[in-house]
């Protein structure tokens, strides 16, 4: 082990996750810890090509390597609850911004990080009103001052590499794990929608045909039912009048005196 950086990388399940150190790890003011030897020799002296190799750490002895080489306290912990103390407060205190509003919404003050903070600090030396400053270097709003306090408290002691520790061993064991859970279940549960959708198109098909061949049957087209019907209705009056000249005409009267015919007969009388 020796050596750091500030990024990480996270393996597949099968493999314990470990961390990635190139050389550039520490970031702003840890300078020197990017200088810092491999081998654990002192940074008063070059690095080496070899030194510049990346090293492995289980992520879950993160925070451990960094006790060890004092890179944070031990008491980092009760450090970083009065820092969330202070940032619940100055949430409060923000004033009415729409990047900081965007920034604001849906946050949750137990789940603020360094790089949240990071950023509500950077829109708010961004902005005019709240990035003016006194003869002294100080910034006149207070919110910007708060947020600015904040951060300094983070990098006092590396407080969030500590946190930044923590919150990747949570993701890894317990976030990510929970998340792959639930887009699973999306997953099935969209392959389960797709198969209903199919069985419907199957059926509305089926009943789509059984719809076209009843309005055939009735002489429609199916667009405007209602409509089609009552025009269809303004042919009765033609078809009565032909059943009733049917009725009278020649080939019906032989029919029915054969009938008439046929009932004398059975009843041995005339009819």
């Amino acid at each position: 082990e020796g050596g750091g950086s500030s990024a990480a990388r996270v393996e597949p399940p099968n493999r314990l996750p470990v961390l990635f150190f190139p050389p550039s790890f520490g970031g702003e003011g840890h300078s020197d810890l990017a200088r810092m030897r491999v081998s654990g020799e002192g940074n008063d002296k070059p690095l080496k090509p070899e030194d510049e190799l990346p090293i492995d750490i289980n992520y879950t002895k993160f925070a451990d390597w960094l006790s060890e080489r004092q890179k944070i306290k031990p008491d980092w912990r009760s450090k970083l609850r009065l820092i969330q103390q202070k940032v619940q407060h100055a949430i409060q205190n923000l004033p009415d911004n729409p990047q900081l509003n965007a920034v604001k919404s849906g946050i949750n003050v137990s789940e603020v990080n360094y790089h949240t903070c990071k950023k509500i600090r950077d829109v708010l030396t961004s902005d005019a009103d709240t990035s003016q400053k006194n003869w002294l270097g100080q910034y006149k709003s207070q919110a910007t001052s708060d947020w600015e306090k904040i951060l300094k408290l983070y990098a006092k002691d590396n407080v969030h590499l500590a946190e930044a520790s923590s919150v990747m061993t949570q993701n890894v064991q317990y976030e990510i794990p929970a998340l792959r859970k639930v887009v699973q279940a999306c997953v099935e549960q969209q392959q389960g929608l797709h198969r209903k959708e199919a069985e419907y198109k199957r059926v509305s098909l089926e009943y789509r045909e059984k719809y076209d061949k009843e309005c055939q049957k009735l002489g429609i087209k199916g667009h405007q039912v209602r409509s089609e019907l009552l025009e269809r209705s303004r042919e009765l009056p033609s078809i009565y009048s032909s059943v009733v000249d049917a009725v009278r005409g020649g080939d019906l009267v032989e029919a029915r005196k054969v009938y008439a015919a046929f009932v004398a007969f059975s009843a041995g009388g005339d009819f």
